[in-house]
């Protein structure tokens, strides 16, 4: 921890944690890795598994959390025992494209699939749930689930240890897609037994979307919008582009229903618009989760992974060679540049 600033009660965060070169994991450590030399931490591992491995282990913590959610939803949906009503029924059967006398069933069978250990991970929701490619079908071998798989994958500190540091990158992108999926299913549970759930989350869908499609601009906040000054300055200079679009949504829920908003009335799915993500949360699965739609991505604060070229530049210019975006930390020079690139594009594309 580096000592605390003179005048202020705030600790300053670790420079090596900033770069994913700390790592505090099993009894060797705690090690960190010089950014300026060519060393190894005490297992061995190089500075791109080291920013690799603490990227998993971030989205597993926070995979934590969202599986638990899920989990609870999902007990106190199985404890029902009154019938949903008819309206909400028709309105879900018609956002999935299930008839309303299977929709009970399929939540059933898609949520007991996704708890289950042992299940098998071809047969995952992608088809049934988002028929008509909300998400990207690039690197469509990475399944959804089950959920504890996904689970013990970003966790599994022996296979981090061994792992490819491009196969550990992948998979915190699934686990975010894997996010999404379990938040959209969460909230259709909900919205079956609560009208006034229901009535919360449709605010967050504009109902006034022009009939052609328009750059849009996106803003996923956490809990506490509004505190980076330099995401504000980026979003102003953005929006003087003319014709923008601009959402903003409380973190990643509401983002497949917003696709598939814009999917309906634009026939064009959300990774073949010009888009831009802005993403400001201390966690990394909102990021990750915008990349894994294939959306340009920047974020405050940055993502831990500037400590190795070889994650960086997978994020900020490999992605766009496999799957059409990128990333980038909100300080970047190049960022205000790129990001008009994809917004006044007539079709989003990696640059």
């Amino acid at each position: 921890m580096n000592p605390v600033d003179q005048g202020t009660r705030e600790y300053p965060p670790c420079g090596y944690g900033l770069l994913g070169l700390c790592c505090s994991d099993c009894l060797r450590g705690p090690c960190r890795i010089s950014p300026f030399e060519k060393t190894q931490a005490l297992c061995g591992a190089s500075s791109d598994r080291m920013v690799a491995a603490k990227l998993c282990r971030l989205a597993g913590g926070e995979f934590v959390r969202v599986l638990e959610s899920f989990t609870r939803v999902v007990t106190e949906f199985r404890k029902k025992s009154r019938a949903p009503s008819k309206g909400r029924t028709e309105d879900l059967s018609r956002q999935y494209g299930i008839p309303g006398k299977e929709l009970i069933p399929f939540f059933k069978k898609e949520t007991a699939r996704l708890l289950d250990p042992f299940a098998d991970p071809s047969l995952l929701p992608f088809s049934s749930l988002f028929p008509e490619q909300v998400f990207l079908s690039a690197h469509s071998d990475k399944k959804c689930g089950p959920l504890l798989g996904e689970l013990f994958g970003l966790l599994n500190g022996q296979e981090l240890e061994e792992a490819d540091p491009e196969t550990l990158l992948w998979r915190c992108l699934n686990s975010a897609a894997c996010m999404l999926i379990i938040e959209e299913l969460s909230q259709g549970i909900l919205s079956l037994f609560s009208g006034a759930r229901l009535q919360k989350d449709a605010r967050t869908i504009p109902p006034n979307i022009p009939d052609s499609p328009q750059p849009v601009l996106l803003s996923l906040v956490g809990t506490e919008p509004g505190k980076s000054a330099e995401m504000q300055k980026l979003a102003a200079a953005l929006k003087e582009i003319p014709g923008i679009l601009s959402f903003s949504l409380r973190g990643t829920k509401g983002l497949i229903r917003l696709g598939n908003s814009l999917r309906k009335k634009w026939h064009r799915p959300l990774a073949d618009l010009p888009v831009v993500a802005l993403v400001e949360s201390p966690n990394v699965l909102p990021s990750l989760a915008s990349l894994a739609l294939g959306l340009a991505t920047v974020s405050d604060p940055s993502l831990p992974i500037q400590g190795s070229d070889r994650v960086e530049d997978f994020f900020c210019s490999g992605l766009s060679k496999t799957i059409g975006n990128f990333y980038l930390p909100v300080r970047d020079e190049a960022a205000l540049s790129r990001l008009r690139r994809v917004l006044s594009s007539s079709k989003r594309r990696g640059t």
